[in-house]
């Protein structure tokens, strides 16, 4: 998820004459939040002159900075969140967010300069306050791709509790995978698989399954 930021940066040259009246015009207080959050993100991770456990540091605020961690984790989970203890759904959020960490972290080092356009948001139908803001990426080779961020208004800001690349909701894939997984088996099972998968490094970008 956090990797997508990344290519929040603006790159000098996306930005020139009308295309960058469009973006002063496509920017809202939910595109604005994404800006500085993706901006933020390449100035902390992408900086050669930091040890690997501070980009971590660095990284972990920034996920608790811009996702609301426990609303996924309520719908990731449904009732199976609903039936959990403290102890329980406090175990699940550090393993989630280890897990996001090890997935997510290395593909910061692989920045090469994408830029981006960020649309106009538009509210959710079923839930007001939920806001869709469509961020247009264009890598340095290849094709362009949307990207769709949905947020909620959290603490006279915003959070991000969704992401869908070309479509494909995390979320609702999530809410599959684990959601499933718990039903079967548990939570406590839930959270010790995540566990076990995270020591083995199965998440990382090469090793993920």
């Amino acid at each position: 998820m956090l990797a997508a930021l990344v290519a929040l940066h603006p790159g000098q040259s996306a930005w020139a004459g009308a295309e960058q009246d469009a973006r002063a015009e496509a920017t809202n207080n939910a595109g604005a939040f994404l800006q500085e959050l993706g901006e933020r993100a390449v100035v902390d991770l992408t900086d050669t002159e930091i040890s690997e456990a501070e980009r971590e540091s660095r990284f972990r605020a920034l996920f608790t900075k811009g996702f609301d961690t426990a609303a996924i984790s309520r719908f990731v989970l449904g009732a199976q969140w609903r039936k959990a203890t403290d102890a329980q759904r406090k175990e699940f959020l550090a393993v989630f967010e280890d897990a996001v960490v090890q997935r997510f972290l290395p593909m910061f080092a692989e920045y090469s300069g994408e830029t981006f356009a960020i649309g106009k948001e538009r509210h959710d139908k079923g839930k007001s306050d939920h806001v869709f803001v469509p961020v247009m990426i264009t890598p340095i080779e290849g094709e362009p791709f949307r990207v769709d961020w949905r947020l909620r208004p959290a603490d006279s800001s915003y959070k991000i509790i969704d992401v869908l690349a070309e479509g494909v909701s995390l979320a609702l894939t999530l809410r599959q995978e684990y959601g499933a997984f718990v039903k079967r088996n548990g939570m406590d099972k839930l959270i010790e698989h995540l566990r076990r998968k995270v020591a083995m490094g199965a998440f990382a970008p090469k090793q993920a399954q």
